[in-house]
């Protein structure tokens, strides 16, 4: 059964919560009785709040840590449809989150008849991609993207981001040849797919250009 638009309920995953403060009111303009609520800055917090929503808008960069399309896996496991809703411009990153499952992938600068076209067109049971994203997603080489397990993208993570092999088997609490075994064969899919990982500076950008690592953030000069 499709959602009663009349009463739609939204949720939302944004780290920037303020970003979203006053899109339930604008929206409500375009789709009568429409909600936006919870925002949360990150999935297992929204998750943990057990909301009744029919739909969640997701920001791909939530800088904490999380795959983005894990993100969305985690979203779509309870049965909530997801639209992306991003400023990120990582072709890598973006398609790869959308192809874990995500229904429709947005610009947080789109105007707001858009926005309100994609909810309506995704709570209906179709995806949505405005065209411009559509573009990206069709033609870019992110639908390389190496199909990495979890253990792998762990290990990924944590050396990539600087940490030595001993300390990463510390972590995810296996043998340092395991940590090894894990990291050869990421470099080993990403060479399949003509994205070759020869150091570890390969390995950290790899990481960043499929979200698997955050971008460092400028210092506040505030």
């Amino acid at each position: 059964m499709s959602p009663d638009v009349a009463h739609l309920r939204i949720g939302a995953v944004d780290d920037h919560p303020i970003v979203l403060a006053g899109l339930g009111e604008v929206l409500s303009w375009h789709i009568p009785g429409c909600t936006v609520s919870p925002v949360s800055k990150n999935v297992e917090e929204f998750i943990a709040a057990g909301p009744q929503v029919d739909l969640v808008l997701l920001d791909i960069e939530l800088h904490d840590g999380s795959d983005p399309a894990e993100n969305v896996l985690a979203l779509r496991s309870r049965g909530w449809p997801v639209i992306l809703f991003t400023q990120d411009q990582r072709n890598h990153l973006v398609a790869r989150a959308f192809r874990a499952g995500a229904a429709g992938l947005l610009s947080k600068s789109e105007d707001m008849p858009v926005i309100a076209k994609a909810v309506l067109t995704v709570v209906g049971g179709q995806p949505y991609l405005s065209p411009d994203w559509a573009a990206i997603v069709i033609e870019d080489d992110a639908w390389l993207t190496p199909h990495l397990t979890i253990r792998e993208v762990e290990a990924i993570r944590l050396y990539a981001a600087g940490m030595k092999l001993t300390s990463v088997a510390r972590r995810l609490g296996v043998a340092e040849h395991t940590v090894r075994t894990y990291l050869l064969r990421a470099r080993t899919k990403y060479e399949e797919v003509g994205r070759p990982t020869m150091t570890k500076s390969d390995l950290y950008f790899r990481a960043l250009e499929d979200g698997l690592l955050s971008f460092p953030r400028s210092p506040d000069t505030t």
